[in-house]
């Protein structure tokens, strides 16, 4: 039975690095795919498959020695969404509105195809949104005014707060929905550069692009809210 793996990083930019940066979180997916040329399958619609974002993807592909694969859920290539993963040995979700990824997923029915390639071994990662996706619950400013809390697909058991140290606000949504009726545990908040890595939905490893910062996860005894600090392993450019 295959291995089902997420590699989860908390904001694309940690992933998206200039030039004159070395790519570790890419590097770090080519080495996780197990394989020395992965195909590498990109699905940008939660930010409107911009070109130049989908540029930015095939730039970075060579840059790690992948092969890109683009899903253009705009454009589809085909009704057929069964056919989308075949012969790709991951994929990467991209960030922006996780409500609109949600609803894209859904309407060109990826959800069950998505899911399948996971099932079958094929890594799976995601950035910001391309992760709240994945658990049962998350927090989200698809609606740039507010944050809110919302339902994910509920392959990872349990919530998730990306982009945790960006704002005070997006902090004091987060313990709201922890001490409200749709609150599940365990939740995790991360902070930008930070990377989680799951293994049969278990969380097994963790990663960092910048010394500070952090992991926290928070799970619920006696009606009281309990956070434990989860150290993460700086990977530093070679």
């Amino acid at each position: 039975m295959a291995v089902r793996r997420i590699f989860g990083l908390c904001d694309s930019a940690s992933f998206f690095v200039p030039e004159n940066v070395f790519p570790v979180f890419g590097h770090k997916l080519v080495e996780l795919s197990g394989k020395n040329k992965p195909v590498v399958s990109y699905i940008g619609a939660a930010k409107g498959d911009q070109p130049e974002r989908i540029a930015d993807f095939c730039n970075l592909a060579e840059r790690v020695g992948a092969e890109p694969r683009i899903l253009s859920l705009y454009d589809p290539p085909t009704r057929n969404a069964d056919s989308f993963f075949e012969g790709v040995d991951a994929i990467y979700v991209d960030g922006g509105s996780t409500r609109n990824l949600l609803a894209l997923l859904k309407e060109w029915n990826v959800i069950e195809p998505l899911l399948q390639a996971y099932q079958q071994g094929v890594l799976l990662s995601g950035a910001s949104a391309g992760l709240n996706i994945l658990f049962e619950w998350c927090i989200t400013d698809s609606v740039k005014s507010e944050m809110d809390s919302m339902a994910g697909l509920g392959v990872v058991q349990g919530a998730i707060c990306v982009h945790h140290d960006s704002s005070t606000e997006r902090q004091k949504s987060f313990r709201e929905y922890l001490r409200g009726e749709n609150a599940v545990f365990p939740a995790y908040a991360l902070d930008d550069g930070i990377v989680v890595y799951f293994e049969n939905e278990q969380l097994c490893d963790s990663f960092s692009a910048a010394p500070a910062a952090g992991l926290r996860a928070f799970s619920e005894k006696d009606g009281a809210l309990v956070t434990r600090d989860i150290p993460a392993a700086l990977l530093n450019p070679v």
